[in-house]
């Protein structure tokens, strides 16, 4: 396990983190000075312990919400605040210059983005006042509530998405993966709610529609190209699919392979099952028991571990299912249970409402199953693989 204790770095300070790399974390924290909101992008060098500004900016307008973005040279950053435009703001990692400022107008209200890599963003629109009519008409037409853009850094231009699949999917349903060093992207495509999909299954004799459940694997370039060709559907290949018999469900992923849950509605079976993606071929992972009382299984998405997960009276036991061995009991006074790193560490959350101050605080325990020993931590936390970073 590797720790990476920065909290002296931002002591009273609240940063969010924006990349982390072997070499340097990249992280932006947000300011208000007698009433002036500033932004600062900050870069941490993790061999000198040094900080180092790489851009700041004034916020004219409090309401801008941040979306940041970082890849190997550059950092995205899209600042919005609901309305029908964005600032897009492209930033040299190195020597913290502006590569682009440009505001984009879109038709609709913001609603939510993603980067599909360095030079193209999805951005999706949501109805405003001024044009309600229109998106109900693109609703009937298309089934779907929003309108999606795909805007080209280098060549600033946007296209509309005419692929229904990518407009109805939402950011929430597209997973950007590496698949033999190439980028590509995981499309969930369920059908709907699951109790919703049971509900059709039961009434099937009067259904004709096909009701089915897909999980997608397409390359980042071909959507792409797909899209700023104006097609109607995107190049993608089907990793798992259930019609109105059953269903499956996205759980995570890891560098070879994509795990998902299989439930057969008939019978009640449940699987979780993985398809690698380097031989192409499906798999049965586990066929985990219903939970019993007081057991619940807890999913890490990326890189994926099952966890089964039992809360006694005083103590709280933890077993690995898939991609970990752990076996841990700890007392239920370090808090909820969050990960296990290299089936020993388990990482636990907790937090106290002081009626003294009337405030919530946090506190993060990390427990050492072999040495029976725990060590508490008022900061955040977040587990990336088999790195705990404390700030």
């Amino acid at each position: 396990m590797t720790v990476i204790d920065i909290r002296n770095v931002f002591s009273d300070r609240h940063i969010e983190l924006v990349d982390v790399s072997p070499s340097y974390i990249y992280y932006y924290e947000e300011r208000n000075d007698e009433g002036r909101n500033d932004l600062f992008l900050l870069e941490y060098n993790r061999k000198t312990k040094k900080e180092r500004l790489v851009m700041n900016y004034t916020l004219d307008d409090p309401t801008y919400v941040e979306h940041i973005y970082a890849f190997d040279k550059t950092i995205i950053m899209v600042l919005e605040n609901g309305t029908n435009s964005f600032w897009l703001i492209e930033i040299d990692k190195k020597s913290g210059g502006e590569m682009n400022r440009r505001k984009i107008v879109c038709t609709g209200a913001f609603r939510e983005c993603m980067a599909l890599d360095s030079d193209h963003l999805l951005v999706y629109m949501g109805p405003d006042e001024a044009n309600e009519e229109m998106f109900q008409k693109y609703k009937e037409i298309k089934g779907c509530d929003c309108l999606c853009y795909l805007y080209n850094i280098r060549t600033n231009r946007k296209y509309l998405v005419n692929a229904a699949m990518i407009t109805r999917l939402g950011c929430e349903n597209i997973k950007s993966i590496t698949v033999n060093g190439e980028s590509c992207l995981l499309l969930l495509d369920p059908f709907a709610e699951e109790s919703i999909k049971e509900h059709y299954y039961r009434e099937q004799r009067w259904v004709s529609a096909d009701i089915r459940d897909n999980i997608w694997l397409s390359k980042t370039a071909d959507v792409i190209r797909d899209i700023e060709e104006g097609k109607e559907t995107v190049a993608r290949k089907c990793l798992a699919s259930a019609d109105i018999k059953a269903l499956v469900r996205y759980m995570g992923m890891d560098e070879n392979k994509v795990y998902f849950r299989a439930k057969e509605f008939r019978s009640g079976t449940e699987k979780i099952c993985s398809y690698d993606l380097l031989a192409g071929t499906l798999s049965v992972e586990a066929a985990p028991n219903l939970p019993k009382n007081g057991t619940f299984y807890m999913v890490e998405e990326k890189p994926f571990k099952l966890f089964a997960v039992t809360i006694g009276k005083t103590k709280t036991q933890v077993q690995g299912i898939i991609n970990s061995k752990a076996s841990v009991i700890f007392d239920n006074s370090l808090g909820s249970f969050m990960t296990c790193i290299e089936n020993r560490y388990c990482v636990m959350k907790k937090t106290i409402f002081s009626e003294e101050s009337q405030q919530e605080f946090t506190y993060f325990y990390l427990y050492d199953a072999v040495l029976d020993q725990y060590e508490s931590y008022e900061c955040d936390c977040r587990v990336n693989g088999d790195t705990l970073m404390l700030y």
